[in-house]
């Protein structure tokens, strides 16, 4: 008698072999999320909320508590806002 286990490494089997070799532009794909809020990190409101963020967490390292959530938030908000606008009009 054949289990479960044995017949789900048949099908992957099968379907592994099925499979069609990547070309190589197919291997130099890039995440264009990555791209797009390295850009948007580099602009001058969000780089403004970045310091923001860091002189935030030099006091918090001084005074030993406190939290940052804030400042990171509308640091990490400005970011995804900016990409938001390019990166849907690059997606497949």
């Amino acid at each position: 008698m054949v289990c479960f286990w044995q017949l789900l490494q048949r099908r992957l089997t099968r379907r592994a072999r099925k499979r069609r070799p990547m070309s190589e532009e197919e291997d130099e794909i890039q995440d264009q999320k990555q791209t797009i809020d390295a850009k948007c990190k580099a602009t001058l409101a969000c780089a403004t909320m970045l310091v923001e963020y860091e002189a935030c967490q030099a006091r918090i390292e001084a005074k030993g508590s406190g939290s940052c959530e804030g400042q990171y938030g509308d640091w990490v908000h400005c970011v995804d806002a900016c990409a938001a606008k390019s990166l849907f009009s690059k997606l497949k």
